[in-house]
């Protein structure tokens, strides 16, 4: 092979394979994603969305070079049984069979090979391949993902830590109190799913505790369904709303630990079985999902579970990509004297005339301040 750059899979730092030369071909393009107009590569992308509300979607891009690496793995008969990935821990992957059987597999030691370079090869929601041998069920090989929820790992930015796969909604839950709501942490969850192009709603939970109806206005504004929820009584009428919307599709919690994600899916679906934690004194919640896990839901559909995590960071975008990203801010950008606008000191800037005219409300400001400033 001929020397070269990233292209050509060589360079300072090696001969790069699989998804490690795709890994470190994202992480030099970083500083080109917001630069969208000299890139015919992602024109696809940006014309969906006009020439106003062009935004760089690394989701879609990271999922678009996961599914070429599948495809040139591809044979003309795929061997093994299908199935899909329903819970991934440390040392286990749990695969749920078309008849609802669930059993063990492990990762083929060349399928993790290939992999090398992404936090996890694995994702609940994948749907796979699997042999039987010797040793047990193997995952042979990973089909195409429609779409795949994923943050910035929490020790290395560089690398992307693929939640779930395959998924149809985000629901951001919060408490009231015990933990206190975090505006930041629901912001940050929906413009996950926003770059990723997957719905998102927000779910208030422990309303007994204080008043839920300002944040269910402040974020029913921004056209997202929002419901308070009392998760400790099965007949809420929140929780009956909730259940009916989580029905046929494929959802995802997001939320810190202690805010009641567990208890909501119990009392959405009593039997499911998720454990219940207590809250610690200090107000933050101890993890008591140790595990991703998806459930089937009564009447279809699957539920993914995941460990409460304490933020969700989101990385290769730009102030401007942000921005657009939060709609409440979006419909001010045009307005902006400038094009490249950051929205944070600029002259004639229609977002901050917003904020300061109250059209805009101040926490979602400040949210979007604290990820653009991070960067």
């Amino acid at each position: 092979m001929p020397a070269g750059g990233k292209d050509k899979g060589t360079g300072r730092y090696g001969t790069q394979r699989g998804m490690g030369r795709l890994r470190r071909s994202n992480i030099k393009q970083v500083g080109r994603l917001s630069n969208w107009e000299r890139h015919d590569e992602e024109a696809e992308v940006f014309d969906r969305h006009g020439a106003i509300d062009r935004v760089s979607h690394a989701g879609e891009r990271l999922v678009s070079q996961f599914n070429r690496l599948v495809a040139l793995r591809k044979t003309a008969t795929r061997p093994g049984e299908p199935a899909e990935v329903c819970e991934v821990r440390p040392g286990l992957v749990q695969v749920r069979f078309a008849d609802g059987r669930e059993e063990s597999a492990a990762i083929r030691r060349a399928l993790e090979k290939r992999m090398v370079g992404v936090r996890n090869t694995i994702a609940v929601g994948d749907r796979v391949r699997i042999e039987t041998t010797a040793g047990g069920l193997a995952i042979a090989g990973i089909e195409a993902r429609d779409n795949q929820l994923a943050r910035s790992d929490a020790h290395n930015r560089s690398l992307e830590h693929v939640l779930a796969a395959n998924v149809d909604l985000l629901v951001a839950v919060a408490a009231v109190k015990e933990p206190d709501f975090k505006h930041g942490f629901v912001d940050r969850a929906l413009l996950l799913a926003a770059a990723h192009n997957i719905a998102g709603m927000v779910v208030v939970t422990k309303r007994d505790l204080g008043d839920a109806q300002p944040m269910v206005e402040l974020y029913g504004k921004l056209g997202l369904p929002c419901i308070a929820a009392d998760a400790r009584d099965p007949d809420d009428a929140g929780v009956a709303q909730l259940r009916a919307i989580l029905a046929g599709k494929v959802c995802m919690f997001a939320g810190q630990s202690g805010v009641g994600k567990s208890s909501l899916v119990n009392a959405c679906f009593p039997g499911i079985g998720a454990r219940v934690g207590s809250v610690a004194e200090q107000g933050f919640g101890r993890h008591t999902t140790t595990a991703a896990r998806s459930f089937v839901l009564p009447g279809g559909g699957r539920l993914i579970d995941t460990p409460g995590i304490r933020e969700c960071v989101v990385g290769g975008l730009k102030p401007q990509d942000v921005a657009l990203l939060y709609p409440d801010l979006a419909r001010f950008v045009p307005a902006c004297h400038f094009q490249d606008c950051t929205h944070r000191h600029e002259p004639d800037c229609a977002v901050l005339a917003a904020v300061e005219d109250g059209e805009i409300a101040a926490s979602r400001y400040w949210s979007y301040r604290s990820i653009v400033d991070a960067e």
